[in-house]
């Protein structure tokens, strides 16, 4: 026999295999016996008349519900309400006078209540500067993640700007999360900690993001807030405390005379007179 063995696994294309996963071909099965069976009762309903559905999205949106938040509580694209509701399109293609039955169950589970509670979503602001400023202290997007119940994906997408909402539970999250260890290092006991935490706070320094320290928290949450000095990772001194060593604003009295003039802080500075027998 010249051709490949034929696989239970999946069928052949030519010399490739394509698999088909058992879950796959058991649904498949199940979707035609019910509708062979839903055909056979005369119950069979794929489509739905559109002009229900789009009365009860007017009522919605002349609730002052967007079509962005109409789309989110129906777990459906924003395009499919605009379609619905846009009469130009359904004047042009007698299929706009239509609608997939699911799509209809959807749009008909949504209501004014869902609908608040969807467009309650707070900006992400508040929320991505909080983490950022965490990470600035030493402490990893995974390390938040697992201390506050969310996803690294979630966390990473709030960092890096993408998430432009967030839902009331992760925003309280995540503000708890920063009440608790804004003023606590992380732990820096194995090689694979101390490491996080490099990692971490050289992406704060790359990035210009400030520690806790460094933010008003009266207009953390403001998009329009901006702090007004860059932060960046200081070489800590002997006579500075583990916890306060993280990061010291640039342009600071102390850094400046130190960078400038080769002169040592003013804390240094005060406890050599005191070792010299100065003046306490």
């Amino acid at each position: 026999m010249t051709g490949a063995a034929h696989s239970p696994a999946g069928k052949l294309r030519g010399t490739a295999a394509v698999p088909v996963s058992r879950n796959s071909r058991s649904r498949h099965r199940d979707y035609c016996r019910s509708r062979a069976r839903q055909i056979a009762y005369r119950r069979w309903r794929p489509w739905a008349d559109a002009a229900p559905v789009r009365e009860h999205l007017r009522v919605l949106r002349a609730g002052g519900a967007s079509y962005q938040t109409i789309a989110r509580a129906a777990g459906v694209s924003p395009m499919t309400v605009h379609r619905l509701l846009d009469m130009r399109s359904a004047s042009r293609n007698g299929a706009a006078e239509r609608v997939r039955a699911a799509t209809a169950e959807r749009m008909f589970a949504v209501t004014t209540v869902t609908v608040t509670g969807v467009a309650s979503r707070r900006d992400a602001t508040g929320t991505r500067r909080r983490l950022r400023a965490l990470i600035a202290v030493g402490h990893s997007g995974a390390s938040l993640a697992r201390r506050a119940g969310l996803s690294p994906l979630c966390v990473a997408g709030i960092v890096r700007g993408h998430t432009a909402t967030v839902t009331p539970a992760t925003y309280a999250a995540v503000c708890g999360l920063y009440r608790q260890l804004w003023d606590q290092p992380p732990a820096e006991r194995t090689p694979a900690e101390r490491h996080a935490v490099r990692v971490a706070r050289r992406r704060a320094e790359g990035h210009g993001w400030p520690p806790p320290v460094g933010l008003d928290d009266n207009r953390i949450d403001d998009p329009a807030y901006r702090p007004r000095t860059r932060w960046k990772l200081a070489a800590g001194t002997p006579a500075m405390p583990a916890r306060a060593r993280h990061h010291w604003p640039q342009g600071s009295p102390d850094s400046r005379g130190e960078r400038n003039h080769g002169a040592a802080p003013r804390r240094r500075l005060r406890r050599e007179e005191i070792e010299a027998g100065g003046d306490a």
